[in-house]
């Protein structure tokens, strides 16, 4: 049994003379694919070449990285600082308002 699937195109599509094959463009990676008319599946596929950045561009990229994961740290941290010193105003809060009588409050298992 041969599954069958439905894909949408919007990119570039050229007939292959003489054969039931289209020649597709992928608009997202511009790879080139062969694609058989009748049952949808792709024949054969060539990929774009992809460029290599050089490795002063990738240490360029790294030094960005690091700055960028070290303010995000920073940020973060202070976020936290500042949650926990909010936490404690309202812990201090709550404590003023706490009952201070020698009283233990009634429990459902004690009024058995």
């Amino acid at each position: 049994m041969r599954s069958s699937f439905v894909f949408y195109f919007t990119g570039k599509a050229r007939r292959v003379m003489g054969s039931g094959k289209v020649e597709v463009i992928c608009p997202c990676c511009e790879s080139k694919l062969q694609v058989d008319k009748k049952t949808g599946e792709v024949l054969w596929e060539q990929k774009k070449e992809i460029a290599m950045p050089s490795l002063s561009d990738m240490v360029k990229g790294l030094d960005s990285q690091k700055m960028e994961q070290e303010s995000q740290f920073k940020k973060q941290n202070e976020a936290q600082k500042e949650r926990n010193r909010l936490l404690d105003e309202k812990f201090k809060e709550a404590q003023k308002h706490v009952d201070k009588s020698d009283t233990r409050p009634l429990r459902d298992f004690d009024l058995d």
